[in-house]
């Protein structure tokens, strides 16, 4: 939820003028994605915290292909999301 709340958000930042609202976007979804890498990496984890995280962060991947896709096509309009 919290990724299509960013992702609407910067859909609505593009039609208020900030041309670099989906980069910004995409910047701190790669950001999140490098912060789990670092956690999973951690020896200490249970098996069960090690899964959730790598769960997550093949979400966050899916989540910045798409935002990736989105600048590639220049969509600027939350209805084509």
């Amino acid at each position: 939820m919290i990724w299509t709340e960013d992702v609407y958000k910067s859909f609505d930042d593009l039609e208020g003028g900030m041309s670099n609202a989906m980069k910004d976007c995409y910047s701190g979804i790669k950001k999140r994605i490098a912060l789990l890498i670092k956690k999973v990496r951690n020896p200490n984890l249970t098996k069960e915290l090690r899964n959730k995280i790598i769960t997550i962060i093949t979400i966050d991947v899916h989540s910045r292909d798409v935002v990736e896709k989105l600048m590639k096509k220049n969509i600027s309009d939350k209805e084509s999301f």
